[in-house]
């Protein structure tokens, strides 16, 4: 599967995940060329969904923190 085809196909939570893990590595330095090259195939779909980037960072973090959360009550929760 081609990757824009992959980022056709996702949701936009997972979209936003994305955006914001490329946006870190950018912030980071770290394969540039890369993660440049992700980050404007992700921008396409999100202009061609109507989602701004502010928007897409939003739900990409909303996402992440719930999914931290539901990972760390699972690990606190008592055994039966």
């Amino acid at each position: 599967m081609k990757r824009r085809n992959f980022y056709d196909k996702i949701s936009n939570e997972l979209l936003g995940c994305f955006y914001c893990y490329i946006q870190d590595k950018i912030e980071q330095g770290v394969h540039l060329k890369t993660m440049n090259f992700e980050n404007h195939l992700i921008e396409e779909v999100a202009k061609k969904r109507g989602i701004s980037l502010i928007e897409l960072r939003i739900i990409g973090y909303w996402f992440i923190q719930k999914e931290k959360n539901l990972t760390k009550d699972n690990v606190n929760r008592p055994k039966k």
